[in-house]
């Protein structure tokens, strides 16, 4: 009997059985992402070096399969870091994206790979009062400390040596509040150029106008050469 039902239904069987084996071999690898798990995105599209507090993320249901082995996958591990590059809406969140709040960066990210953060001593009465701010583009003029010590160079009262910078930082003494000077951002060539205006000089600070202020271009300062 089972030899005759076997002969009428070999077809049949045959086809069960790998149809039982394929769905089996199917669900193990589709369980892999069947399976979710929580993962933490960003709500919205973050710059780099941008504070991260709690309403810019949010936690998605992620298939295993998916999830980046780097990711991140607690609120509270975020919220107070920064971001170290660019992160788009609905990005998991790796921890490779993230700068502790420990090491919070300075303004050292407010300067562009082809520029550098040079100090530029000038107090009140060299620098607009000290109305001046972060932000803000000025001009310097530079005087020569002594004729005498630099007979190379001709005689000259003043000259701008440089236009357009731009201020990333005012710095003002601890206990008197007087501004002491500014930070600006430059090109590594004109740093060495200010460097010798500094020790061989003195520098006066002019406020550029906000109307010729544009922050999303890059800064088109120049260093004048001493004539």
């Amino acid at each position: 009997m089972l030899k005759t039902f076997w002969k009428r239904h070999k077809i049949l069987l045959l086809a069960l059985v790998l149809g039982l084996s394929a769905f089996l071999l199917s669900y193990n690898a589709l369980s892999f992402y069947l399976k979710t798990e929580k993962v933490v995105v960003t709500v919205h599209d973050m710059k780099p070096y941008q504070k991260i507090s709690r309403s810019d993320l949010k936690m998605i249901d992620c298939p295993v399969g998916a999830i980046h082995r780097r990711c991140v996958r607690n609120i509270e591990e975020a919220v107070g870091s920064y971001t170290a590059s660019p992160v788009f809406a609905g990005e998991m969140l790796l921890d490779m994206h993230l700068i502790s709040a420990k090491n919070q960066p300075g303004i050292s990210w407010e300067i562009g790979s082809e520029e550098r953060g040079i100090f530029i001593p000038a107090q009140l009465e060299r620098a607009v009062g000290g109305k001046i701010s972060s932000g803000d583009l000025v001009d310097l003029i530079w005087t020569r400390k002594s004729a005498g010590h630099y007979e190379e160079y001709e005689p000259v009262g003043a000259i701008t040596v440089l236009t357009n910078a731009r201020v990333l930082e005012t710095v003002s003494d601890d206990s008197s509040g007087e501004l002491r000077g500014i930070v600006i951002a430059v090109s590594p060539i004109i740093c060495e150029k200010l460097a010798h205006y500094i020790e061989t000089g003195t520098i006066y600070v002019c406020l550029v106008p906000w109307s010729m202020n544009d922050h999303l271009l890059p800064t088109e300062a120049e260093v004048w050469p001493i004539k």
